[in-house]
């Protein structure tokens, strides 16, 4: 038995007509057809923090119109930056697990959040790591490369006050 429509009826303020108006939505045009795609997509977006897949696949589409643009841009300047490229697939696996790890829960315990700290401490650990590998010369693969050279002064210095310590 095919699921049946419900017909429902809205009142929209002129701004918010003209938004769907102008809304660009693959495979819909009329605003029926974009009200479906707009629920279709709120659907996708609570459904899709579930899980890590899903938290994963949510961040990576809502991170893809600005990383088609970087690309192509890059490619049209025959440009590209290692340091941008790390930290967007860095940004959107960290953003992913930290949507995912509340595992459905409205609340968290002592345990979970300290996972949640030592997870994530790794994670800009390795982050960390990746951008010092960029400073190690002066001709790193970035746009600007003695951006990173000089900003890991600071670093070296908080580094050595650090291992001071320890």
């Amino acid at each position: 038995m095919p699921n049946k429509t419900v017909p429902i009826s809205v009142r929209l303020t002129p701004e918010d007509a003209a938004f769907i108006a102008q809304l660009n939505v693959e495979d819909a045009n009329t605003p029926s057809d974009k009200l479906r795609a707009i629920i279709v997509d709120a659907r996708r977006r609570k459904h899709g923090t579930e899980d890590y897949p899903g938290s994963l696949k949510l961040v990576t589409d809502l991170l893809a119109p600005t990383v088609r643009i970087i690309l192509a841009s890059e490619r049209d300047h025959h440009m590209h930056s290692e340091l941008v490229s790390r930290l967007g697939e860095w940004l959107t696996e960290c953003m992913a697990y930290l949507i995912a790890s509340n595992e459905h829960h409205t609340e968290l315990n002592p345990e979970q959040l300290k996972e949640i700290e030592r997870d994530l401490t790794q994670r800009v650990m390795v982050l960390m790591q990746s951008v010092l590998q960029l400073a190690v010369t002066r001709s790193s693969p970035m746009y600007e490369p003695d951006v990173a050279h000089e900003g890991v002064i600071p670093v070296l210095e908080l580094a050595e006050v650090i291992l001071r310590k320890a």
